[in-house]
């Protein structure tokens, strides 16, 4: 029972916790990703048609992460809705557990099958551009967000 309580409290936290940046998507951030779209399309020196791909995928993407966003938003307030008492709780809280975990495979595969589409678009040359750039992207993330070690109000080893 309390290894269930424990899965259930922890699809919650996932599921709300993506609900956010999904969120921040869904509402506007699509026009980020088009300026970041179009920044990528010049280092990789994409030719109009790469581009014009890159734009369908992108397209296809924001409609796919507004369904995951309503599914998500859901299972939220299906969870919230719960009553701890009632004798099925139980049996409602696992099958919102299953759903969160259904939701969360799914994003993982759209998410490789993004990146599959992504390197059909791509020659080999922009491929091996593209894994240099996402290096280096990885490399100013880790250096302004700090690699975990620093992150919290006590620092390393503080609250240990």
């Amino acid at each position: 029972m309390r290894t269930k309580l424990i899965a259930g409290i922890a699809a919650a936290v996932i599921t709300v916790s993506g609900l956010g940046m999904t969120a921040a998507y869904a509402k506007d951030g699509f026009d980020h990703m088009e300026r970041k779209m179009d920044r990528l399309a010049s280092k990789l020196d994409l030719s109009e048609e790469q581009t014009a791909q890159l734009k369908e995928q992108m397209a296809g993407k924001k409609e796919g992460m507004q369904a995951q966003w309503q599914a998500r938003k859901e299972i939220r307030q299906q969870l919230m809705q719960l009553d701890p008492n009632a004798a099925d709780y139980q049996s409602k809280l696992d099958s919102l557990v299953l759903k969160a975990q259904e939701q969360a495979k799914a994003m993982v595969v759209a998410k490789a099958e993004q990146q599959q589409k992504l390197y059909d678009i791509l020659t080999p040359e922009q491929e091996t551009k593209f894994v240099a750039l996402k290096s280096e992207m990885q490399e100013k993330m880790d250096k302004r967000f700090g690699d975990g070690e620093h992150r919290g109000r006590h620092g390393k080893g503080k609250c240990d």
